[in-house]
């Protein structure tokens, strides 16, 4: 009896050896067969592109976004399976090469296709350096991102910085709190029919600028101040005491104190 129930426990004892081995091979080749689905079968690298960007662009940005995918990613290569494909990492790519794109959208559509759409800054106007002579395009947030020449024309704002500061592609070339003061500035000299030829901040200012006009007299401005309300008393001011044909004789018009307009 004893030897009968060792023999039995001896055949459980392989059977359990044979389905473990069983198991575990069984295993393997799953798992061989998933990793051979994923890096060698082909189901899931990239094979279209959709680029949403301006025609100008868009073969240069196609040319980075190729060799990002070509490069290597742990020893695999990205464009060879989409999950590799991070799309933070592709846009800062894409970001550090052009400096015109302001956003980048890279959304995966499985198994086979990207699908990148892009936003470029839109130029505000140009800021030219008198220490550098350098011009450079400028969007909303101040930012340059490409080099231009500098303008006379009415349409575009124009700001000549001669402070003794570094202007360079990629940087804040005109900080917020004197760009949203310059621009509101133009818009309503505009609207009060004062044409400006450009705004020029100081070689010594800390917070001060003026505009010139397109008679050539010059409207100064502090950041201190209620542009708004400045200018609103300058229409009424100019209204009064000074007529359109008289314009031309001026020398300046000073606003930078609040409530307060001296000329010459």
């Amino acid at each position: 009896m004893q030897k009968y129930k060792d023999e039995l426990k001896k055949k459980k004892k392989s059977k359990f050896l044979i389905r473990l081995i069983f198991s575990f091979v069984a295993g393997v080749f799953v798992i061989l067969g998933i990793v051979y689905w994923m890096f060698f079968s082909g189901a899931l690298n990239i094979r279209t592109i959709e680029i949403n960007v301006s025609s100008e662009l868009r073969s240069s940005v196609n040319d980075v976004v190729n060799d990002w995918l070509n490069r290597g990613f742990w020893r695999f290569i990205r464009r060879n399976n989409i999950l590799f494909v991070f799309g933070n990492d592709l846009a800062a790519e894409l970001k550090s090469k052009f400096l015109k794109l302001e956003s980048i959208r890279v959304d995966k559509k499985f198994p086979h296709s990207l699908i990148i759409s892009i936003t470029e800054r839109k130029s505000v106007g140009i800021v030219c350096s008198t220490m550098s002579g350098a011009c450079f395009n400028f969007d909303k947030d101040g930012v340059a991102f490409s080099v231009t020449q500098s303008s006379s024309g009415f349409l575009i704002l124009n700001i000549t910085d001669r402070r003794n500061v570094e202007l360079g592609l990629g940087k804040i070339v005109i900080a917020s709190d004197w760009l949203v003061n310059i621009i509101t500035a133009r818009e309503l000299l505009t609207k009060s029919e004062i044409g400006i030829a450009e705004f020029v901040i100081p070689e010594d200012s800390l917070d001060e600028f003026y505009a010139v006009t397109a008679d050539g007299w010059r409207i100064m401005f502090n950041n201190q101040t209620d542009i708004k309300s400045q200018i609103s008393a300058l229409e009424v001011f100019l209204k009064e005491k000074i007529s359109v044909a008289q314009r031309s004789q001026l020398q300046y018009i000073d606003l930078r104190i609040q409530d307060r307009i001296y000329y010459k």
